[in-house]
């Protein structure tokens, strides 16, 4: 995944022998853990020289990193969420495999959106632009408070097919599988003249100073995302697209977000169904949480502190489940919640 996470420093390989290694840990994996699909995520084909080897491995219950490691009789094993980096000794010292815990339902696009180094990440510019996530898990829509755009409700899955997704920020999804499946994306070149063939393409979206401070931090680090800019820079201006993206809130930009988002729903009556769920499901608990809350359970009862809590408890425990619940406090008269919690108050040791 870039980087050295482990230990020891890790060796660079050139292609040829790359190749071996990332035979000999393909193969091994696949026959330790045949019940798992087991895959090397692709560079573009001229790469010259590899710092590590990136495997994706399907998850499952019973996944377990320190099993695979010990498959490859690793020299070190550093466990970070789903990504479980470990030495590999070789014949010219210590080599990083990095293996990626990836769900079934989202392997094959977790294998486009990792493969040709920052491909992923350059795509996904547009997505963002237009209030998307595209990700390792597919493309996604991250749903906000609309009186509160810091406070994330759910992210709901747009799609979760790779050529769906391309399609949807304007790419040409059937030339990404012949290129990717014929080794055309020979060079980082061809890789760059694929991302902005978008007509959502504007090379302003990509530029640091134009990133909010994380992402800034995290590209300026990242080699490819570097020479990306370097090559916009040497690219005549006009030949780029130039889409005429708005300034961050406003209405013009919302407008943009909200055609994208149309646009969407139409094409994936699916996610229209889940996005409005989500949007429901969380009215619905906010006017719960108006009813029942602390506050108001102290105001009524005068009690507060453990002895607060433990009246809280009790009333959500004195249904019979979660939709039993938020009818009653949705539904009932002030009155009859009043009554609620001065019953259970009542009642309390």
């Amino acid at each position: 995944m870039g980087g050295n996470a482990l230990q020891a420093e890790s060796v660079r390989l050139s292609a040829s022998r790359y190749r071996e290694v990332e035979l000999h840990v393909v193969t091994t994996l696949q026959r330790c853990f045949p019940q798992r699909r087991i895959e090397a995520v692709i560079a573009y084909a001229d790469k010259a020289d590899f710092g590590d080897l990136d495997i994706l491995v399907e998850a499952g219950q019973d996944y377990d990193a320190a099993q695979l490691a010990q498959a490859l009789q690793a020299t070190e094993v550093v466990f970070n969420g789903d990504v479980t980096s470990m030495g590999l000794a070789i014949a010219e010292g210590v080599f990083q495999v990095d293996l990626i815990r990836t769900a079934s339902a989202s392997f094959d696009f977790a294998s486009r959106y990792f493969g040709l180094n920052d491909f992923g990440n350059l795509v996904g510019r547009i997505a963002h632009k237009f209030g998307a996530k595209f990700g390792h898990l597919g493309l996604l829509y991250p749903i906000r408070d609309p009186d509160n755009s810091s406070h994330l409700i759910a992210e709901v899955c747009i799609t979760t097919d790779f050529g769906e997704a391309l399609s949807l920020l304007g790419y040409d999804a059937a030339l990404y599988e012949t290129m990717r499946t014929n080794g055309q994306f020979r060079t980082l070149n061809d890789i760059f003249l694929y991302v902005v063939a978008s007509p959502y393409v504007n090379r302003e979206i990509y530029l640091l100073d134009n990133r909010n401070h994380k992402a800034r931090i995290r590209d300026a680090k990242r080699a490819t995302y570097n020479a990306f800019l370097t090559w916009l820079d040497t690219q005549d201006e006009v030949e780029l697209p130039a889409y005429p993206w708005a300034e961050a809130g406003t209405v013009e930009r919302n407008n943009q977000k909200n055609e994208f988002l149309d646009t969407t729903f139409a094409q994936f009556p699916d996610f229209r169904l889940a996005y409005h769920a989500a949007l429901a499901d969380y009215a619905r608990k906010k006017q719960v949480k108006r009813q029942f809350n602390g506050g108001l359970a102290a105001e009524i009862t005068g009690l507060f502190g453990k002895e607060l809590g433990e009246l809280m408890a009790r009333v959500r425990n004195s249904f019979a489940d979660e939709t039993s619940f938020e009818n009653f406090f949705i539904e009932a008269s002030p009155e009859t919640i009043k009554a609620k919690f001065l019953q259970e108050a009542a009642t309390q040791p």
